[in-house]
């Protein structure tokens, strides 16, 4: 079977999932409402947070070094050395993530402007197959803003958190792209599909009346990760969970020692302050090379085989 009819296969299999995937994040939003999220954050906001990007976020990016490994066999057929290869591929890696970390010590706002760019686009792929470029593009940007036009005060406590002095220029920015953002999704609404149209209406509601935290749980936990591990098991032939969670096992340990790492060192702030700087840099630091790497692997799988 060639690459292009695998694909076509997993967007198949993709497309009944995201529909499951809404009624989960229905679901979840309902739940959160039940649990008075609807509030300012508070103590459960944050541990739900943690658990749920420790337990469901990190695992969809612990296949990068099997992609890694595709993209070598890729590139250098011929390596000799292809363990190596994927040594320096892994080292180069995380190299990128602490040169994200250093910028973000250094230039904050740069940091998280570039953070929340990258991760609209990133969240414009969970519906590749189905929607247009621009449609996609559009739904990222309406994750990352909605917050900051519904709930901007909580926000803005947040982005302080993060380092950023100055979180104004962040939420006038917000409402422009929302305005738009929303405006290019509605045109041509027959064609969306339910799915979307569904998710959308969820994205809506969510950040509204959540709070933020709770809102990205719903969404990043519940939707995101378990959408794009999915593929990722597809892509891979990773047909049971036990197998799944050998080959993720290593990475998600070194991510989980790291964010430790990453949360002593800034332990001398509040509680809440460390750990949503740990939870939100440390998925900046990974988010790009992540994003680099899904990028090229999206490449390779829509080229023609090569012949041997």
């Amino acid at each position: 079977m060639t690459s292009i009819r695998a694909l076509h296969a997993s967007n198949t299999d993709t497309g009944a999932l995201r529909g499951r995937l809404v009624w989960l994040m229905a679901a979840a939003l309902v739940v959160a409402l039940l649990g008075e999220q609807g509030a300012s954050a508070g103590v459960l906001s944050l541990l739900v947070l943690t658990l749920g990007v420790a337990l469901l976020g990190l695992p969809h990016g612990a296949f990068d070094h099997l992609t890694g490994a595709r993209l070598i066999d890729y590139y250098l057929p011929n390596a000799r050395h292809p363990r190596t290869c994927l040594g320096v591929f892994m080292l180069g890696y995380g190299l990128l993530s602490i040169s994200l970390l250093w910028c973000w010590y250094h230039w904050p706002t740069l940091g998280l402007t570039v953070f929340l760019l990258l991760s609209a686009a990133h969240f414009g792929t969970d519906w590749r197959g189905q929607q247009s470029l621009i449609c996609r593009l559009c739904w990222g940007a309406l994750v990352i803003a909605l917050p900051f036009v519904w709930r901007p005060d909580e926000v803005a406590g947040i982005v302080q958190k993060l380092a950023v002095p100055e979180p104004a220029p962040f939420l006038q920015a917000a409402r422009p792209v929302v305005a738009l953002a929303l405006g290019i999704v509605l045109v041509g609404i027959r064609h969306r599909g339910v799915a979307f149209l569904s998710a959308t209406g969820l994205l809506l509601l969510g950040a509204a009346v959540l709070n933020p935290l709770a809102y990205f749980v719903c969404y990043f936990c519940c939707f995101h990760s378990p959408l794009h591990l999915s593929t990722l098991r597809h892509e891979h032939g990773l047909t049971g969970r036990r197998r799944m969670l050998t080959v993720a096992a290593p990475i998600v340990l070194m991510t989980w020692l790291g964010a430790g790492a990453g949360y002593l060192w800034m332990s001398h702030d509040h509680v809440t302050g460390a750990l949503i700087k740990t939870i939100f840099i440390g998925l900046a630091c990974l988010t790009v090379p992540h994003m680099l790497v899904e990028w090229l692997g999206e490449r390779i799988a829509h080229a023609p085989v090569k012949s041997a």
